[in-house]
């Protein structure tokens, strides 16, 4: 049936080329209302004498036919895929009756979630990486992390006598 309208549209795309020359123009609009059934005297003499015309009619007449052809349906369907959509439905029925489908709505809730989340983590690394103005890193003296030997107090060297252990020790008070 498919090949018939496609040998008849190809067949109106070659008449149309004959069809469209010549004095045929001003009775091309009026062809439609002549198929719903029109009476127009005019048309009804000029296609008898036009060949062409007449085709062009004719090919409209049967693509229509084809055309509500198609949009009818097949048949009734077969016994097989009506057992396989009634246990379709059935499958789908006792799945939403079960105790379990109660955690389906929170299961769609926490994909969407966990999606929105890894979506805002990767747009933001984008604009981390792209867009933030960079830093040079130089740290200030105080938050230093490497320690010189300047910075621990030095312990006194050895006394060269007894009198600079006595005197260091009434300078601190040990001595009271």
């Amino acid at each position: 049936m498919f090949k018939k309208l496609k040998n008849l549209i190809s067949d109106k795309l070659h008449a149309g080329r004959a069809y469209s020359s010549g004095g045929c123009r001003k009775y091309e609009a009026r062809l439609e209302d002549y198929l719903q059934g029109s009476h127009d005297s005019d048309l009804s003499d000029h296609l008898r004498k036009c060949g062409d015309c007449c085709a062009a009619l004719e090919n409209s007449r049967t693509g229509g036919q084809l055309l509500r052809d198609v949009r009818e349906p097949a048949g009734e369907p077969s016994s097989a895929f009506v057992a396989g959509v009634v246990a379709k439905i059935r499958e789908e029925e006792m799945r939403a009756e079960s105790p379990a489908a109660f955690w389906n709505p929170l299961e769609f809730l926490a994909s969407r979630l966990s999606l929105t989340a890894a979506t805002v983590l990767l747009a933001l690394s984008v604009y981390m990486v792209a867009f933030a103005p960079h830093r040079p890193l130089s740290l200030p003296s105080a938050a230093r992390t490497e320690l010189n030997t300047a910075d621990f107090p030095q312990p006194p060297g050895d006394p060269e006598s007894n009198e600079d252990v006595l005197q260091s020790l009434v300078e601190r008070n040990y001595g009271r």
